[in-house]
């Protein structure tokens, strides 16, 4: 920028300095003192030039340093916003670190509340299958996760393990098709089979018309066949119709965990009462 501004206005420059030098010679040639005639003479002539010319030059030095503060300023603004760049991610860092946390700490409270073992993993990947709902954790065989196990959260419920790895081991969610197991109603204890339907809703099989399950209903594990622990939340009963042909109620359920944001689990190191039988993979 600064070569470019040379090039454009060096004549002019040139032209200045010049006359400036011309000015300075005649008014104060040399040998001659200030108090010489012919030197009083032009000064007194060509004093007004030599102002124009000395404001010429400051305005010049006013405009050229002015350019340099704006360039300085620029370069100081860019190095300003990378530097806060660099501190909004430290930050971001340091926020998701405080939330990672307060969950790990959560999650090691609540498995002091439970009567059976349990181990603490982290959600490593998503099943991208367009017909299951699975995810991936960072435990597998290697650490006595076995296939059949509960997985969960303080929150609720969140699936089953259905195969395991070295290192690596597999769970259906409870929304996914392949899942059931044994629940029931909070409030009235009426007892059903939740399967997975898919989104975030479960669905219950084999409620009779004549039971008492309306929306608003919570929905817990029954604990009868070793799936879950007993009395771990499933979800809460978001409608309930009763058809005019038909056996029984169609009732649908939302999973009370967020089964998408969840990113650390417990697995419970215990194998199901009933014997595990694996669904389609």
């Amino acid at each position: 920028m600064v070569k470019a501004f040379f090039q454009k206005w060096w004549r002019l420059f040139l032209v200045a300095a010049l006359l400036v030098a011309a000015i300075q010679f005649f008014v104060r040639p040399p040998g001659f003192s200030p108090d010489h005639g012919m030197g009083e003479i032009g000064t007194s002539v060509f004093r007004p030039v030599y102002k124009a010319v000395d404001f010429l030059r400051r305005g010049i030095s006013s405009v050229w340093s002015g350019y340099i503060g704006l360039v300085n300023v620029s370069r100081d603004n860019a190095e300003l916003r990378k530097d806060l760049a660099a501190l909004q991610e430290k930050l971001k860092e340091s926020r998701d670190a405080v939330l990672e946390n307060q969950r790990l700490e959560e999650l090691l409270r609540f498995s002091k509340t439970l009567e059976k073992r349990t181990i603490g993993a982290r959600i490593v990947g998503h099943d991208v299958s367009p017909w299951f709902q699975g995810v991936f954790i960072d435990a597998g065989s290697g650490m006595g996760v076995e296939p059949g196990m509960a997985v969960l959260i303080p929150g609720g419920a969140v699936g089953r393990v259905h195969r395991t790895f070295s290192g690596l081991s597999e769970v259906i969610l409870l929304t996914d098709s392949r899942f059931a197991a044994d629940v029931i109603v909070e409030r009235t204890r009426v007892r059903a089979i939740a399967e997975g339907m898919g989104g975030d809703l479960c669905r219950l099989k084999y409620v009779s018309p004549t039971q008492d399950v309306v929306p608003g209903d919570r929905v817990l594990f029954s604990g009868f066949d070793g799936s879950m622990p007993k009395g771990t939340l499933l979800g809460t009963v978001a409608s309930v119709d009763r058809p005019r042909e038909g056996l029984f109620l169609i009732i649908r359920v939302v999973s009370a965990v967020n089964l998408l944001s969840v990113e650390e689990v417990l697995v419970v190191l215990s194998r199901p009462a009933i014997p595990f039988r694996q669904g389609k993979p």
